[in-house]
This record gives structure tokens, C-alpha cells and sequence, in this order.
């Protein structure tokens, strides 16, 4: 049996397994608490139906092989910015400058900053300003758009460097007229950033999983979609559906989905091809992940994936799966409070003993995290992914409450210059989890000799020792990351 069959075997015995379990927790739900024993066990069976469609995105991986380019192409390259510094566009702009490919490079500044039109001048990059904002950056890439006539387009950040074979290996691709845009990975240099670690002699960020597995995965079924940077799209898709998508602050993942939903293609090339400034500490990367659960909420409110004509089933789920990410915060809010409520209380989700419940609970949880690290393909890292969790929880459950706000979310630049210490006030919720546990464990060892059921609250307390470990982790990597100009 092939490694890659191995895997699927794995994953439908896990799935089975889990199956069983969720079945079997139905029946242990304790009456006598049953808020708490339904909140629970949503949140399990929240996290089981996630794992689903993971499981159903990434079930095979593509190869992709590019195509020669065409030649006689026309193509204009569009790097939008608002606010960041010239030392970081002077960048950008001698990477898009070297592409091989014949192109035009095109600054569109929506801060109307005449430094940044003294720079393109003096390195021979095209200058385009608005005096106003509207719509933020689908506005000024709309507003780049009629002023530009290249068949195709070349997106980057302020930020994202490109190399000089960008256009050589992605344009090719558009040899099928239906072919929308072109996705390539986003891969940074600033590799001591708040979302990078060393793992084994090998760098790994917050984001490996999805561009190296999920992406690729998405790609089998005509789902991946445009990420905002490092990315080519045909001027006629865009004119197909307007223009950028206008009205959310994800202009990105909306104009995919009018894309798909108008029958266009889209390609995942999986080789990187330009190199970004990832965020550097901790505040700009939970602004960053707000921004984004922002606007899947309001992508999912209007264009919803379930009922938008035009998709495909792989489609729907494909998006719906990036959607639903966002929900993780509550889930794991449920998971990270349940075992101080047991031991502050003596209340128990579950009506049955532990010697019960082991043999059911530990098969469900070994097989699942095993499945999950082989169709990760190396890019699951489950016990940093824990910690880039609890360092988002709050983030992704603001997003989704601004789902239901009346106020609605402006488009804003991540900060990736941010420098400077990182305060213990921007922590406070991870902090208030390490606080809870170790209360609720302490709590626990003076309250041992007067509870029930003695076997399940010590469990508890271990629950409550993982949950504690991971938030100290989190804490401390937080507090140390400090950005180096």
C-alpha cells in the first residue's frame, strides 16, 4: 500500500471511530447539567464536522507542472498601498521591476503621498493615486483598472517581493481561456516573525498548512481562490463581474467566489514565487486574523456559498469550510472554560464514569489526531497549531460577533513595522486561561477528598494542565517576540 493510501485508509477508520463516539456521547449527556453537556458536546461535534471537510479538501493532492508562457501577452503589475513605508515599497518595486516577462509596473497609491510618486520616478515604476479611499484596496485596484489595459494583471502587497520567474511560471496557465486567475503561495523573509517557528531544522509558519496542503487540495476541485497578493488574473474575468469584488474587507476571497460562481477557473501553482513581510508581533497578526474572520462574515452574508447560483457542490463546501474556520474560537472557548467549570463546581458534562468513558473517549481522540498529522503531510504541527489557537480564539470570536454588529468593519492595513515590546495588556485573554486553570487545579488538589466521581474530576484536572501549558506557551512566546528593524 502506497504512503498516500495509507493515509485515506487512516482517515476512514478515524472518521468511523469518531462516528461511533459522537454516537455513543448522545447517551451519556447528564441531565442534571444539561446546558453545560449540550455546550460541550457541540463544541466536539462542531470540531468532528471540521474535520470532515478538511479531511475532504485535502483527500489528494495535485501536481501542477507549468505550462510555457505565451508570448506577446500583455501584462500590467499592480502593487496597492495605503500607508506603508517606502523603505518596504522600495522593495517591492525593484522585485516587480525584474520580472523577465515584458510588463509595466504600476504603484497605486491610496495615500496620495508624493514621496511614493518621487520613488516610482526614480525607479521607473508607474505612478497611480486616488484622493479618496472608497472601498479601500478593491477600490483602488478597480480605480487601477480603468486607467491600465493589460490582458492580464499581477497583484502584489506593499510588501510581497517578486521573483523574476513570476510571471514565466504562472502565465501559462491562461493557455485555457477559462482560467481566471493563478494563486501561488505566500512565503515570507522576515522569518523571526510572530508566526514563524523552527521545527526539527525546518522553518514552518501559522499559514504552512494552508498553502503547502489545504490550498492545494482546494485546487483539485476548482476552489482555490485569490489571496489578495502573489496571484495573476485575466482582465476579462474581472470585466466578466465587475471589477474586484466591492463591499466586504476580504475584496479577495468575494471576487472568487464571482468568479467561480460565472463558471471561471482558477489554478493553485504551488511553487513560491514572492516573498512577503509577515506580521511581525503578536498585535498585528491578531489584527490581521480579525480582518480576515471579519470578512468571510461578511462574504458569507453577501454572496453565501450555500445558495450562490452558479457553484459547484465541491465549490460550496470548499468555501464553506474556509468560512466556518472563524467558529473555531468559540469552540475552543467551551474547551478551554469546561474543565474549570468541573473543578470550581463538581459539575460534569457527562453522566458516566471515566472508566466508561476512556475506553471510547481515547480511540475517537488517538485516531483523529493521528489522521489529521498524515493528511497534513508534514504541515500539521498540532502542538504549535494549539498555540497560534489560543492565540486567536478571541480574535475569530470578535469577527464572527461583528457578524451581528451594526457597525461595519473598515479595511485596515496590517502593521507589519510594528516595533517595539510587547505589553501583557495585549494578552490578557491567554493570560486569563493560565489564571483559570491553575486556579481551578489548585482549587482541585485541596477539594479532591469531598467530590464525586473522584476519577473523572482528576481528569479534569489533567484537561485543565494541557489547557494551561498551552496558554503559557503562548503567553511566553508573545511576550518575547519583539520586531528587529
Amino acid at each position: 500500500m502506497s504512503v498516500e493510501g495509507f493515509r485515506r485508509l487512516l482517515t476512514l477508520v478515524s472518521v468511523g471511530v469518531s462516528s461511533y463516539y459522537l454516537v455513543w456521547r448522545l447517551g451519556t449527556l447528564n441531565e442534571e447539567a444539561m446546558f453545560f453537556s449540550v455546550l460541550l458536546y457541540s463544541a466536539e461535534l462542531y470540531g468532528f464536522l471540521t474535520s470532515l471537510l478538511f479531511f475532504y479538501m485535502v483527500w489528494r493532492l495535485p501536481e501542477r507542472k507549468p505550462p510555457p508562457p505565451p508570448e506577446g501577452r500583455t501584462v500590467d503589475v499592480f502593487i496597492p498601498t495605503l500607508n506603508e513605508s517606502p523603505e518596504i515599497l522600495r522593495k517591492t518595486i525593484l522585485g516587480a521591476l525584474e520580472i523577465r516577462y515584458p510588463h509595466r509596473v504600476f504603484v497605486l497609491d491610496d495615500g496620495n503621498r508624493p514621496e511614493i510618486r518621487r520613488l516610482c520616478e526614480e525607479l521607473g515604476a508607474e505612478y497611480i493615486a486616488r484622493t479618496e479611499n472608497t472601498h479601500g484596496k478593491a477600490g483602488n485596484l478597480n480605480h487601477a483598472l480603468e486607467r491600465t489595459d493589460g490582458e492580464f494583471i499581477a497583484v502584489f502587497d506593499a510588501d510581497h517581493v517578486p521573483l523574476p520567474d513570476f510571471l514565466d511560471k504562472t502565465l501559462g496557465y491562461f493557455r485555457d481561456e477559462k482560467v481566471a486567475f493563478v494563486q501561488t503561495p505566500q512565503d515570507f523573509y522576515n522569518v523571526d516573525s510572530y508566526q514563524h517557528r523552527i521545527v526539527r531544522n525546518r522553518l514552518w509558519h501559522e499559514q504552512s498548512l494552508f498553502f503547502r496542503v489545504i490550498m492545494r487540495g482546494k485546487d483539485r476541485m476548482n476552489a482555490s481562490f485569490f489571496c489578495g497578493s502573489c496571484a495573476v488574473i485575466r482582465r476579462k474575468a474581472l470585466e466578466d463581474i465587475g471589477g474586484f469584488a466591492t463591499g466586504t474587507v476580504t475584496e479577495d476571497l468575494h471576487t472568487s467566489i464571482r468568479l467561480h460562481a460565472r463558471g471561471w477557473k482558477s489554478v493553485y501553482h504551488p511553487e513560491t514565487l514572492a516573498y512577503g513581510v509577515a506580521p511581525p508581533t503578536f498585535k498585528p497578526f491578531r489584527t490581521q486574523r480579525e480582518r480576515w474572520g471579519q470578512g468571510a462574515m461578511q462574504v458569507f452574508l453577501r454572496d453565501n456559498p450555500l445558495i450562490k447560483r452558479g457553484l459547484s457542490l465541491s465549490q460550496r463546501l470548499n468555501y464553506f469550510a474556509s468560512m466556518t474556520t472563524y467558529f473555531d474560537g468559540f469552540q475552543k472557548a467551551i474547551f478551554y472554560t469546561a474543565p474549570v467549570v468541573v473543578l470550581l463546581t463538581g459539575t460534569y458534562p457527562i453522566s458516566v464514569s471515566l472508566g466508561e468513558f476512556l475506553p471510547v473517549f481515547v480511540p475517537h481522540l488517538f485516531l483523529s489526531l493521528w489522521a489529521f498529522e498524515e493528511m497534513s503531510r508534514g504541515y500539521g504541527k498540532f502542538v504549535l497549531l494549539e498555540q497560534y489557537n489560543m492565540a486567536r480564539f478571541v480574535s475569530f470570536m470578535k469577527a464572527v460577533l461583528g457578524f451581528f454588529s451594526i457597525k461595519r468593519p473598515r479595511f485596515r492595513v496590517t502593521d507589519k513595522e510594528n516595533s517595539g515590546q510587547v505589553r501583557w495588556s495585549e494578552v490578557v485573554p491567554q493570560t486569563l486561561v493560565l489564571t483559570a486553570s491553575l486556579l481551578g487545579i489548585l482549587y482541585a488538589l485541596f477539594n479532591l477528598d469531598r467530590v464525586a466521581n473522584r476519577d473523572l474530576y482528576v481528569s479534569n484536572m489533567f484537561w485543565a494542565g494541557i489547557n494551561l501549558s498551552i496558554a503559557a506557551l503562548c503567553v511566553l512566546w508573545t511576550l518575547r517576540k519583539k520586531h528587529k528593524r
